[in-house]
């Protein structure tokens, strides 16, 4: 009867620890909100197009606000965008490095990474993997890389949104 009991118990650890791995890189959907513009990222008019312009927006239940943050490493993420399935990137755009709609590769060691870190209060620092730049939000018009300077521009809200509710 021990060995039965023994038995019951280890399968049923093993099967907890499987169902708690599932959740560490299940990926869960974002809308990611500026902390001192309060509004949220998106492709600029909605638009699909490789190198449009990441921008901010007022926050809505749309896809086209709403990021697929999938697991890539510790801390680390790729972010697929719902409503065009593509990802950003920063690009020189004259002076500075600009966020701009870019695929999403198929093979994974292709595409953009990010490293996102909780900061003190509450919010989040969001960095490029491959530059170490600071996603920053220059104005409502623009987001760009720039150096990590602890400004309110450069934190992030994460906020965990069923993509089932989303509309547009």
């Amino acid at each position: 009867m021990n060995k039965i009991v023994f038995l019951a118990v280890a399968i049923g650890a093993v099967a907890l620890v499987s169902f708690a791995a599932d959740i560490s890189t299940t990926p869960k959907s974002y809308q990611i909100r500026n902390c001192k513009f309060g509004e949220v990222l998106r492709p600029e008019n909605a638009n699909s197009a490789n190198g449009t312009p990441i921008v901010l927006y007022p926050a809505q239940p749309w896809k086209c606000m709403t990021w697929k943050l999938l697991p890539a490493g510790d801390s680390v993420f790729q972010l697929q965008n719902h409503f065009t399935h593509k990802t950003f990137a920063g690009k020189t755009n004259e002076t500075r490095l600009a966020a701009v709609q870019v695929p999403f590769d198929r093979e994974s060691g292709k595409r953009p990474a990010w490293k996102v870190t909780k900061l003190s209060n509450g919010f989040y620092r969001i960095i490029d993997v491959a530059s170490g730049q600071s996603l920053t939000a220059a104005s409502k018009q623009a987001v760009v890389l720039a150096l990590w300077e602890e400004k309110p521009e450069q934190q992030w809200e994460l906020i965990e949104t069923d993509p089932a509710q989303l509309t547009m």
